[in-house]
């Protein structure tokens, strides 16, 4: 059977690895570079991480594995009736077709942006540490994690580092545990602006509500956009992502999508580890397992050389377990959690959480 996968990100992967031995496996990918880590970009900006280790798997390890794939190819069109992935290199026919075009850096909504650089793929990342390191000095608009890891790994490399965010607190977090990460951060070196709103920007610096910010590169990190012009363009239904119901069906028969282009039940995956858990529900799915995908938030991060795991639904106004670890309810029942630098307590919490143990 033919199984054709737009997109070689870390869901793409993740399931051509599990599907390669048993199906004919298809990768087209509109990018002329294998599959590399973009949660690894901003160890690669700080030159804490050399280039060649952004990719875990060579073009020969795509060889062994017999998958077929196809770079500098981009997908155009979804032919449903005759079942054939259209493309800028000719057609490709499938049985199954799993898009996981990913997603691409939001940009600001403000005037000047070009200005002001995003970052999601390796030519940004690659433009970003050029002008990073004839600066010496950086502006991050964002509060989500993406900003955050950007602030931390450049500030601890030694760069000046300021964070802009219009909210008054990061990660969607209460002020309690945003208070904690903040802490954390300007210790490492980074210059907070919260409840801050950038309007405009010229070449030399920021224009916010609450003044002019000098700075020559800013980057903006404030969220990602789901990739769903192939299936909106192939009449396949979508909202903010791609519309899926809990075994990854698109409203085309035999069309899937999992990652960060996908949405199910309002929520958009948003990391590379939920693109890869629903890629390996999936696999079990084409395999013929009765199977559904549930999801559940579980997220570790590492901001400088501070951790931090986000897992379950952590929404409200949490308790503090112990000095590192708050809890969150629901109805009396513990709905999320989150943990300060202790990663092995994070993988133990998650698991009772999972399987409905109690937390203690």
């Amino acid at each position: 059977m033919r199984v054709v996968i737009a997109g070689n990100g870390p869901g793409g992967l993740e399931l051509a690895k599990h599907l390669h031995r048993e199906f004919n496996v298809t990768i087209v990918e509109r990018e002329s570079l294998p599959h590399y880590s973009k949660p690894l970009l901003s160890h690669y900006i700080a030159g804490s991480l050399p280039e060649e280790k952004l990719f875990p798997y060579s073009l020969d390890w795509y060889e062994r594995k017999r998958i077929n794939l196809r770079l500098g190819t981009e997908a155009r069109l979804i032919d449903r009736v005759r079942k054939v992935l259209v493309t800028s290199e000719g057609e490709v026919p499938y049985d199954i077709l799993v898009i996981a075009t990913g997603a691409r850096a939001r940009e600001p909504s403000i005037r000047e942006k070009e200005h002001i650089l995003t970052l999601r793929t390796l030519k940004d990342a690659e433009l970003i540490k050029e002008r990073l390191e004839e600066e010496g000095e950086i502006t991050i608009l964002g509060g989500g994690f993406i900003a955050l890891e950007l602030a931390g790994n450049l500030a601890k490399a030694g760069y000046n580092v300021r964070l802009v965010h219009r909210g008054r607190t990061v990660l969607g977090l209460d002020d309690e545990l945003s208070e904690r990460i903040r802490e954390a951060l300007e210790g490492a070196g980074v210059e907070f602006h919260l409840e801050t709103n950038a309007f405009g920007a010229d070449e030399k610096g920021l224009k916010t509500d609450r003044g002019y910010l000098p700075g020559r590169l800013k980057v903006c990190a404030f969220g990602i956009v789901p990739n769903r012009k192939l299936a909106v363009k192939s009449g396949i239904h979508a909202g903010r992502g791609i519309l899926i119901d809990d075994r990854f069906r698109t409203s085309a028969r035999d069309v899937y999508a999992i990652g960060d282009c996908a949405e199910l039940g309002d929520i958009v995956g948003g990391t590379a580890n939920a693109a890869a858990e629903q890629a390996k529900v999936l696999a079990r799915i084409l395999a013929g397992e009765n199977v559904r995908y549930v999801p559940f938030r579980s997220a570790f991060f590492k901001f400088a050389d501070f951790g931090v795991a986000i897992i379950g639904r952590t929404k409200g106004q949490g308790q503090w377990l112990d000095e590192d670890t708050r809890v969150f309810y629901d109805g009396g029942n513990v709905s999320g959690v989150v943990v300060l630098g202790n990663a092995k307590k994070a993988f133990r919490l998650e698991n009772a959480i999972k399987e409905g143990l109690p937390i203690d």
